[in-house]
């Protein structure tokens, strides 16, 4: 049995108006995979492929989730797939009011934010704790009902507002889950903005700031023993971009790419250059359930150092040669 039906909005990734005005279209993701989402009082991530019976004829493509606005259906005239990418769909209009002006506001950018609505199938869920505290839900078997084109998004991502379109009981599952003591351990790790003032671009060794990392966490002196038991093991994963098992050693935590400076952790650019080269070379071995979600928080310590919607830039030269490195770091 499904639980209750919830929702998601985004900026819909490549969303678009295509074909031509004789034979309109509209296509885009209206999900991706591994990317995770701060809901309000729980982080949530989608596992690659999680959707069941796409073929159906009971998921709809619809305009602000009104049944009345309906753009399209599976089987008919929408087209539904699940790449390594997430959950495409192309909607092929037919000539009404509705898809008319959808597609005439799509293509000149007035519409932009996409929307699914799902629930959750039968065990579909897991649920693990996050170094910054809160707990991180997994959706790994959904029944998809539709995904609309939408003007105004119900949340900001960030909101706790959002809790208004999950399920009814989520606090119940997610404190069951939690009082029960989560046993499919940390995990990838989510990517935490320390803040501009916490940055380096020191040399960089992975072994002297993973004991590093681990020493600062557990409040120790700096043990190189892989067995060594790590103590405070959710302050200690926030140096790491993945962690094996409930990470009760130290050589379960991979792919370190922070400093300890001062007492704290900061962002470090040749640790994020690196880390990316290791995971892209396949020289650390992440499972291939959890690489999505390893490669998004690295991308996104790059993108901290060299995308220009992040403060506090490196000068125009420094740039150059560090958007080089990154060109191949990222292609190794």
């Amino acid at each position: 049995m499904s639980h209750n039906k919830e929702l998601r909005f985004l900026v819909a990734k490549e969303l678009r108006a295509t074909g031509s005005d004789a034979q309109p279209r509209i296509e885009g993701y209206a999900c991706t995979w591994g990317k995770q989402t701060d809901i309000g009082n729980f982080f949530e991530v989608l596992a690659p492929k999680p959707f069941t019976s796409l073929e159906t004829d009971e998921v709809v493509c619809l305009f602000n989730h009104q049944d009345s606005l309906i753009l399209g259906r599976s089987g008919v005239n929408l087209e539904l797939s699940q790449d390594d990418i997430g959950l495409r769909f192309v909607c092929t209009l037919n000539d009404s009011s509705v898809a008319r002006d959808c597609y005439s506001n799509l293509k000149s950018g007035i519409l932009k934010e996409c929307s699914f609505q799902f629930s959750v199938n039968e065990g579909g869920e897991s649920w693990s704790a996050l170094p910054n505290g809160k707990m991180l839900r997994t959706l790994t078997n959904l029944k998809l009902w539709d995904c609309s084109v939408v003007t105004t998004p119900a949340y900001s991502g960030t909101s706790a507002a959002a809790r208004n379109i999950v399920a009814d009981d989520i606090e119940s599952r997610m404190k069951s889950f939690r009082d029960a003591g989560d046993s499919s351990g940390l995990g990838a790790v989510p990517f935490i903005n320390f803040g501009v003032d916490k940055r380096s671009e020191d040399p960089f060794d992975a072994v002297d700031a993973a004991n590093g990392i681990i020493s600062w966490a557990d409040g120790e002196g700096d043990e190189r023993s892989a067995d060594s038991a790590v103590k405070n093991r959710l302050k200690a994963a926030q140096g790491f971009a993945f962690v094996k098992g409930n990470g009760e050693k130290r050589s379960d935590y991979l792919l370190p790419h922070h400093l300890v400076r001062d007492g704290e952790l900061v962002h470090s650019q040749m640790g994020a250059l690196r880390c990316m080269m290791d995971f892209k070379s396949g020289k650390v071995d992440v499972p291939a359930e959890s690489r999505i979600a390893v490669q998004h928080h690295l991308e996104q310590e790059l993108g901290y150092w060299f995308d220009p919607a992040f403060n506090g830039q490196p000068d125009d030269s420094e740039l150059d040669r560090s958007r080089a490195r990154m060109r191949i770091a990222l292609a190794r």
